[in-house]
């Protein structure tokens, strides 16, 4: 199982989600946590994974050396990925 944790503005946009929205987003990334391979998502052209829960997503870092899982943003997918991606 991967350790789970969230880098401040990941936390801060987690924590500003709607309360059903955020606790299934949390269920979600349990469930990453517990088995990375098959919940994680690369992001193309990005070192980024993302977790889907709904039409919102948590751009993650993942170090399988370390066998962590950062989340690094949290948001709705139409709006995540231009804001929180670099070009």
């Amino acid at each position: 199982m991967a350790e789970l944790g969230a880098s401040p503005k990941g936390k801060d946009q987690l924590d500003g989600l709607e309360p059903a929205i955020r606790e299934r987003m949390m269920e979600k990334l349990r469930d990453a946590a517990e088995d990375p391979e098959h919940y994680l998502e690369p992001i193309q052209g990005h070192n980024f994974y993302k977790v889907r829960a709904g039409d919102y997503r948590a751009i993650v870092v993942w170090d399988r050396d370390l066998d962590r899982i950062a989340v690094v943003a949290a948001g709705h997918r139409s709006t995540i990925y231009d804001r929180e991606l670099p070009p």
